[in-house]
Parts: C-alpha cells; sequence; structure tokens
C-alpha cells in the first residue's frame, strides 16, 4: 500500500457561505465550501474542488478578467491568489480585517476591496513579473458604517459602492477637480447593491423594497472637461421602484441578494422566502418570478451572456442555476442539511453513498463528483449505508425511523423495506454480508441485533446478549466456509461472535443463545469493528484510545496500538471549560478500515487527523491532515491560555459582534471506508475523496533534475516509476525504448495504472503506434503495455471524447448565433486551457489512437500471415509424412506377398 494520499475531491455539501461566481466563459460556477472551492462545470456535468487551504472559511470571490486568476478572501481577511491554469495558491495577501467586498475592474489593473468603513484599491497581479503581488493605489473614506456591494464602470474610471448607513457613494478612480466623492442617499435600508449602466449616465441602487435609478447630468466619461460642475448638481433621482408593485404574488420577505446583467440590463433580485424576481430596465418590466431555493436566497450570480442565474442558500447548502428563457433548471445541487453520519464505497469504486441526520441517502459518483439520486423514504435519521462486496447495484440503509431499506441503483427505487414486526427500533449500526444475501443491523434502545434475508425481506433471527446499544456489526468477508460470521461490538464493553448459518429459528421466539460463538470482553466500550480482507482478524476501536486486533478463529489477542498521542491536542470548540491537554483525553477514534493487502490500518475520530497504522508493526506511519480551516472547532492546537474560561472571554458577551463569535461546529471522523486506490473521509463538514493515483508521476513538466542520465540511475536503483516519468516528460524516444524494455512484465500493469492520462494522451499512445509499426521486435511486450494502458484508462479516454463533442457542438453553436466579437472571446476563453478545461488535445490524441489501431492491425495480418505460412508448413510436412508412410506400408506389404509366394 503506499502511502502518499492527496486530496482529490469533495461531496456532500455543494455551499456553505460567501459569495458564488461564473468563470469568464460562462460554463463554470466557483463555490465556497468551507476554506475549499467547488467548482461546477456546467457543461460537463462534472464537479472539482480547489483546494486552496485557507485557514478559515471563504467568504468573497472575484475572478480577473485579464489573467487566469482567482481572489478568494476569508472571513479574517486573508486574500489568497489562485491561479486557475493549474489550481495552485500562487499567493496569500493579508489584510488584516474584516472584508465585505471585493471587486476587480473591467479592464483588469485595479481590485477594489472594501475593509469595513473604506475603499481599498490595489494595483492588480499583471503578466509581468512583480515583487507584490497586490499593491495599494488609493483609499477611498466618507461611508460611516460597513460597505456591503462594490461595482464599476464600464470604463473602470469610477466605483460606486453601497453601505449598510443606506447610501452609496460614487468614486474617481483617477483625479478630477472638484470631484472626489458623490453621495447618493435615498434610501432607509441597508444598499444591497450599486451598479453603474453600461452608458456611464444612469445608476441603479437597491434596498429592501425599493430600487432608485439615478441619471447623471453629463455621461460620467466627460467629467474631466467639465469645470463649473459641484458634485450636489452630478446625480438626480429619476425613477422609484417598489417590489410589491411589480410582482403578482406579495412581496413580503426582505431583498438578500442582488445581481445585474449591464449588457441586458436584466436585474435579479433573491429575497429571504427563496423567491427570485428578474426585471428589465429602464421599464421596471418582471420577466420571471420563480421561488427558486427552499430558504433565503444568500448569493446571486449571472453568467456572461446573461443566460443563467445562479443561487446559493446557506441554511441547507442548496445551489441551482436558473435559465431564465426556458423557465427551467439548468442545474440544482443539493447538500446534506445535516450532519452526515455514514458512507460507503461500492465494490467498483464509480459510487460513493452517504446517509446524514437529514432523512436523505444519497449516491454520489466518484468521477464527476456529482450526485446521481437522492432517496428521501426515511422519515428519520440515517446512521448507516452500505454496499454487499459482490453487487454495486444495491445500497443498504438503516434508520432511526424503524427501517433498514435497500435501494436498486439501476431502477433507483426502494426495492425492500425491512422491520422489526413486533416493536419499533431505533437502528444505530448496519452491515451486509459479502453475497449481499444477508442484513443485520443494531438497535439504539433495544440492544438487539436483527438479520433478515434480502431476498425474502424476511426477519430470520434476533441476536440476543448485549446489555448497551451496539455500536457496530460486521460480516466475515471469508465466504470459502460454509458459515456465516457475524461480529457485534457494544458500549458494554463486549465483543460477540455468531454464527448466522441457516439459523431460522421458530417464529414465536426468534431470540436464540446458541447462536453466539464468543464473547470477549474489554476494559472500556467499543466503538466500532472492522475485519481483515482475509477474515482472519478483527480491529476494534476502544473509548480508551486503544485499537484492538483479535483473531477470530483462534479466539486471541493479536496486539493492542495506543493512540492516545496520535488524535492530536486542540479544544473541541470555544465553550469548552477546560483546556486542550484535557480535552484530548477524551478523544478517541470512531472508525477504523483495513487496507486491501491487510497490512495497514486507517482510523480517524475526533479529531483533524487521520492516522495510518502498520499492522504487523503496530506503529503510526503517517497522519493525514483532514482540514486546517480554524473556523471549525477542534483544528487550532496553540490557544490562548486566558482564553480557556470563554465565560471570561469577549467572545461570550451578549453583545459582541458578529466576527468575533466563534463557531461550536467541530471535526469529526465518523467513517474510513476504503476503495482500492483511496479511502474517503466522512466528517462533519463534508466527504472528502483522497487518491493516491498517479502520485508516482510529476505531472508538472520538465526541472533542472529531469535529464537522461537521471533516468537511468533511476532504472539502475530499482525506482522505474521515476525513471519512466523522467523518459516521457523528456519525450526521447531512444530513452523511453530502453527503459520501457528493462521494466520487469510483473510491473507493466501496476505502472500503467498509475500513468497520468496527459502522459497517455499526449505521448504514450503516439509512441506505442510507433513502436508497434514496425520500430522494434518486441512485438508481445508493446502489445502488453498497449493492452494495460488501455485498459486502465478507457472510461478517462471515453469521458475525454465526449466533453470534445459537447465542446465542437457548442462552440459550433455558438458560430452560427453569435458571431460578434464578445461571442469570440467566449468561444476563446472556453477553448483555452485552464483549470476548468481539459489540458489535453483531443484532435492529437485521436489520430495517435488511429495510428495505434492501423499499427495493430499491421501486427494481426503479419501474424496471420505467418500463422498461415506455419500452417502451410505444417499441411506440407503432414502430406509428406503420410505419404512417407504410404510408401512404406505398401513397402512391407509387398514384402509379405513376396515372402508368402516363397
Amino acid at each position: 500500500m503506499r502511502h502518499n494520499f492527496k486530496f482529490k475531491n469533495l461531496f456532500g455539501t455543494a455551499y456553505k457561505c460567501g459569495s458564488i461566481i461564473f468563470t469568464d466563459n460562462g460554463f463554470g460556477l466557483l463555490s465556497p465550501v468551507g476554506n475549499q472551492i467547488t467548482v461546477f462545470d456546467l457543461k460537463r456535468d462534472g464537479v472539482a474542488s480547489l483546494d486552496i487551504s485557507s485557514f478559515h472559511d471563504v467568504r468573497h470571490l472575484a475572478l480577473s478578467p485579464l489573467l487566469p486568476m482567482l481572489v478568494a478572501v476569508n472571513d479574517v481577511g486573508d486574500a489568497s491568489l489562485c491561479s486557475l491554469s493549474t489550481g495552485a495558491v500562487i499567493s496569500v495577501y493579508p489584510f488584516k480585517g474584516v472584508i465585505f467586498a471585493v471587486s476587480f475592474s473591467p479592464d483588469g489593473k485595479f481590485l477594489a476591496v472594501g475593509k469595513g468603513h473604506n475603499i481599498l484599491l490595489f494595483y492588480a497581479p499583471s503578466q509581468n513579473r512583480q515583487f507584490n503581488h497586490l499593491k495599494l493605489y488609493r483609499i477611498f473614506y466618507g461611508f460611516t458604517d460597513d460597505i456591503i456591494c462594490i461595482d464599476w464602470s464600464s470604463d473602470s474610471g469610477f466605483i460606486i459602492a453601497g453601505s449598510v448607513d443606506s447610501t452609496s457613494r460614487l468614486f474617481s478612480v483617477y483625479n478630477i477637480p472638484k470631484i472626489f466623492v458623490c453621495t447618493l442617499a435615498g434610501h432607509k435600508n441597508p444598499i444591497m447593491g450599486a451598479f453603474i449602466l453600461r452608458n456611464l449616465v444612469n445608476i441603479l441602487t437597491v434596498s429592501s423594497g425599493f430600487i432608485c435609478s439615478w441619471e447623471a447630468k453629463v455621461p460620467l466619461d466627460q467629467l474631466r472637461s467639465i469645470d463649473d460642475l459641484t458634485p450636489t448638481s452630478l446625480f438626480r433621482i429619476s425613477n422609484r421602484y417598489r417590489y410589491a408593485d411589480s410582482a403578482d404574488v406579495q412581496v413580503t420577505s426582505p431583498v438578500s441578494a442582488v445581481a445585474f446583467h449591464k449588457d441586458l440590463r436584466l436585474l435579479a433580485t433573491g429575497f429571504e422566502s427563496g423567491l427570485l424576481l428578474l426585471h428589465t430596465f429602464p421599464d421596471f418590466i418582471i420577466v420571471s418570478e420563480v421561488n427558486m431555493l427552499t430558504n433565503s436566497i444568500n448569493s446571486l450570480a449571472i453568467n456572461k451572456n446573461g443566460d443563467w442565474i445562479g443561487a446559493a442558500s446557506e441554511l441547507f447548502g442548496q445551489i441551482a442555476v436558473w435559465e431564465w428563457r426556458s423557465q427551467s433548471y439548468y442545474m440544482r445541487a443539493d447538500s446534506h442539511s445535516k450532519v452526515m453520519t455514514s458512507l460507503a464505497y461500492s465494490p467498483d469504486g464509480l459510487h460513493l453513498a452517504t446517509g446524514g441526520y437529514d432523512n436523505k441517502v444519497k449516491v454520489w459518483r466518484v468521477s464527476n463528483g456529482r450526485s446521481i439520486v437522492t432517496f428521501t423514504e426515511h422519515t428519520a435519521g440515517v446512521t448507516g449505508v452500505a454496499f454487499p462486496a459482490q453487487n454495486s447495484k444495491v445500497v443498504v440503509s438503516a434508520s432511526l425511523d424503524g427501517t433498514v431499506r435497500a435501494y436498486d441503483l439501476i431502477r433507483y427505487r426502494n426495492f425492500r423495506t425491512f422491520t422489526v414486526p413486533t416493536r419499533r427500533v431505533q437502528f444505530f449500526s448496519l452491515a451486509v454480508d459479502t453475497r449481499g444475501s444477508l442484513v443485520a443491523a443494531g438497535g439504539l434502545d433495544t440492544f438487539e441485533a436483527y438479520v433478515w434475508s434480502v431476498k425474502t425481506g424476511q426477519l430470520l433471527t434476533v441476536l440476543t446478549g448485549h446489555t448497551a446499544p451496539i455500536s457496530a456489526l460486521a460480516f466475515n468477508p471469508d465466504i470459502s466456509g460454509i458459515d456465516i460470521e457475524l461480529t457485534t461490538v457494544s458500549w458494554d464493553s463486549t465483543l460477540r461472535l455468531w454464527d448466522v448459518t441457516g439459523n431460522s429459528t421458530d417464529e414465536n421466539n426468534l431470540s436464540s443463545m446458541e447462536l453466539t460463538k464468543e464473547v470477549v470482553n474489554f476494559s472500556c466500550d467499543a466503538l466500532c469493528v472492522a475485519y481483515r480482507g482475509d477474515g482472519k482478524q478483527l480491529a476494534i476501536s476502544l473509548l480508551n484510545w486503544n485499537i484492538v486486533f483479535y483473531d477470530p478463529n483462534e479466539g486471541v489477542e493479536m496486539g493492542t496500538i495506543d493512540g492516545h498521542r496520535d488524535l492530536g491536542i486542540s479544544q473541541t470548540s470555544a465553550d469548552d471549560l477546560v483546556t486542550p491537554r484535557r480535552a484530548a483525553e477524551a478523544k478517541k477514534f470512531q472508525t477504523v478500515a483495513y487496507s486491501v493487502d491487510g497490512e495497514h490500518l486507517i482510523a480517524g475520530g475526533d479529531s483533524k487527523y487521520v492516522c495510518l497504522y502498520s499492522v504487523p508493526d503496530k506503529l503510526l506511519m503517517k497522519q493525514f491532515e483532514v482540514t486546517c480551516n480554524l473556523s471549525l472547532g477542534g483544528v487550532q492546537e496553540l490557544h490562548d491560555r486566558r482564553n480557556y474560561l470563554s465565560r471570561f472571554s469577549i467572545e461570550a458577551l451578549p453583545d459582541r459582534d458578529a466576527f468575533a463569535a466563534t463557531t461550536t461546529e467541530g471535526v469529526l471522523i465518523y467513517c474510513l471506508p476504503s476503495a482500492g486506490t483511496g479511502y474517503g473521509i466522512g466528517s462533519t463538514f463534508g466527504v472528502s475523496s483522497c487518491s493516491d493515483s498517479g502520485w508516482l508521476f510529476d505531472t508538472l513538466g520538465i526541472d533542472e533534475e529531469t535529464t537522461p542520465s537521471n533516468a537511468r540511475d533511476a532504472l539502475i536503483q530499482g525506482r522505474q516509476a521515476e525513471a519512466l516519468d523522467m523518459a516521457i516528460r523528456l519525450q526521447l524516444h531512444e530513452l523511453v525504448e530502453e527503459i520501457i524494455e528493462s521494466i520487469p512484465v510483473d510491473q507493466i500493469d501496476f505502472l500503467a495504472h498509475q500513468l497520468p492520462i496527459n502522459h497517455v494522451t499526449h505521448y504514450l499512445i503516439a509512441f506505442l503506434a510507433r513502436q508497434l509499426s514496425g520500430r522494434s521486435r518486441h512485438v508481445e511486450l508493446y502489445i502488453r503495455w498497449t493492452h494495460s494502458i488501455l485498459r486502465s484508462h478507457s472510461l478517462n479516454l471515453r469521458r475525454i471524447a465526449a466533453n470534445s463533442a459537447l465542446s465542437e457542438s457548442a462552440n459550433s453553436k455558438d458560430s452560427r448565433n453569435l458571431m460578434d466579437k464578445e461571442s469570440l472571446d467566449d468561444r476563446k476563453e472556453l477553448s483555452t486551457p485552464g483549470f476548468l478545461t481539459f489540458h489535453g488535445e483531443w484532435a492529437a490524441c485521436q489520430a495517435s489512437l488511429v495510428r495505434l489501431q492501423a499499427s495493430l492491425n499491421h501486427v494481426k495480418s503479419h501474424l496471420i500471415k505467418h500463422c498461415e505460412a506455419v500452417d502451410n508448413s505444417w499441411n506440407y510436412f503432414e502430406s509428406l509424412s503420410k505419404l512417407y508412410q504410404k510408401r512404406a506400408n505398401n513397402a512391407a506389404n509387398q514384402n509379405i506377398v513376396q515372402d508368402n509366394h516363397s
């Protein structure tokens, strides 16, 4: 098992807080989720996570119109400059204060930041090299309260900002005599949005219930040529609109979010009731009226061409894209509205199932991160989900509502419901046997385990004996024998082994103590249990930080891991009345999972760390940090001793500011299912998918260490993957040929599976086609490589082909309908390689595949000719043999006749 796991994707949470924003090409939607950013690819129906590793929740996003660069600002005012080409964080700029609005100028030269009552104007990063990525240009003053929104004029010469003090102020970026700031006061509530129209004459200001349209005396770009103009005579209110007068429904809730499209003059307004209103200006005609979300709309965004409107809600983590022309949803993503409690990988690793206290079971597609189905049959919190080890099309869930349900992932329906006929039981744990024929669940209130038949849906037996809730169950994965072994652990500090093979007790008395094979007592409560892949070892996590290994066949303990010091030291929340060191004594492992080979164990619990242990040595090998988000409790390890008693700190004062309050949401890892080359982390802030696929190969390009001599040295030292990686990046055919022909045959499948997809599409397919076209005599070796590479990367190649077809169809549609300059720019941005688009050139890869197919057909025809020649030779020699045999027989017969005559 390899140990260099890296974060891959985040499931379960589509949106948490902050502002959402569309990419410049209009096909990507960026959503802040905690200290990470989720990228929805609306064209290819995919989801990716941009891991910027911010130390607090991301609140504000801004995209540069000049460079593929993103600015993400968190709760405490740290701005992360991220490259969308590589997904890497370029630098972090601390604003040293809470930021309320961020916006780039249309020309990409300036970045406006709303900090408190002021606007900080920075020179934006450019393509030229510079020591400071953000350099302060000037500061605008004048507000008496916090700034809410910022907007730019189309010529990047003016800034307008709205504030909580119910005023909007217009600032000039460059010095204009007598015009430095102009105040627009016409509202009684905080300004939710202020916008400068494209004509540089009209300005819109939006507050709760009202919209004011301001008209300038002269266009803003002509102010420099006017000498007798005073700020008091620059603007006047031309119109005042009320939302209640235009909507067909009664609008009683306040405005919560506003967005404006300047080209279409389309105003989108979101309300706390989830209502979305679209108006056109200057007529203020309502275009669309829809209850877009079930709760308050906290953020709105409109894409570049104005077709899609994105809305997000914090309460349930909902995000949706509305196509207002067709009056339909283009995309809708729902998060678990409450804490997720369980997750499970499908046996083929293609799907991930999650359950939560919101009574929902969600199934996610691992490849693109999208939810494919949500089951809502449960009426109480879901406490467990599981897949049968030999069936990827069935998922089973247990709930506190007293039911265990089995779902069909082909027809997306609940095809079986398991219950206890005599009473209502709150199920707390779940297990499914390897064949998928039996389902077992443990009770929270009855202290009993129940076993059902999946085929009939009948309750087979009730396992009694525990005196506390059953915390976990597991079936023995070894199916070589005839016995079906079930293991249960409980808060009564015991482990019980049951033999449930073919036992169906009396219908009037389902309970049976005769099924118990063995009872093991521990010193404290048992929290979870996991079988090794061969079924010959158990790992049990206890309340005292220990992990105990047990042999179920011999009935002996095989060792113990003390994880006291591996969970870390931190307070769970600021409200704890104990020190971090004392709080660490109450931590424990909530879940454990074996690796595929059984040599390693992954454990997680009340900590931000996932621990990887060596099972034979009982030693900690590595710690993986799940999150560095200090907005969550239990993450910060260094604390101010003066805040140990939080009731006396400033955060506990009744009149504290909103930004001074600390969250009570903590980090809790509740499930760690293994998925071959990776594992999933189920925690309170989302489901993280970690994978080591491709970790052996560096895909960033050539550096000073990438040389032919270093590649040959790595090959001599046995580091075949590193040597092959260097050779492919150098693209030296002779070097690649030398290394590939030196790799042992038994390593081909492993290395082919680990190859990054860009190595395959950019170079290897063309190289294999070249070698098989007659350049090499090792035909069998290269056919083996071709078979392994195509088998390992077939799904990725098909996905790339589908995405390329979608891009071509969209570009052809754009070329037919949009032939102006802006549409050409959109197409150029769409085709630009970056974080949101595929980096390779599919046309070249497709041509290489055609050449590879031709080479294989050429090899096939040569083999057929050789086989035919061998067959003809064989027939010839066989006929000669028959002829010689016939002549020998004739000669023998003649000799016999002559002997008889004589």
